[in-house]
């Protein structure tokens, strides 16, 4: 297999989450679970500032239906730390 991309670590992270029935994302998730998981599971080593920018990408293109997301919505909480729901036609 060809070194994996950016996008290909997130989307596997987050169907693999989606997976466990976790459809919650928070934002240091992205910058800590996210860049371990490329780390170990890929041998890919990316700052979190480079998979924050990817999850922008990510949420804002039709790439989300790949992995069967219909939309990814922010959670209002009260908490000053984002937190999104992902949300599929199930």
């Amino acid at each position: 297999m060809s070194v994996p991309t950016i996008g290909f670590i997130l989307k596997k992270w987050i169907r693999n989450r989606m997976d466990q029935g976790n459809y919650k994302i928070m934002s240091h998730e992205i910058e800590t679970d996210l860049v371990a998981y490329g780390k170990e599971y890929w041998g890919r080593l990316h700052t979190p500032s480079t998979y924050s920018r990817a999850w922008r990408q990510f949420k804002a293109s039709d790439e989300i239906e790949e992995i069967d997301i219909k939309t990814i919505e922010p959670i209002k909480n009260g908490r000053t730390e984002t937190t999104w729901i992902l949300k599929t036609g199930i």
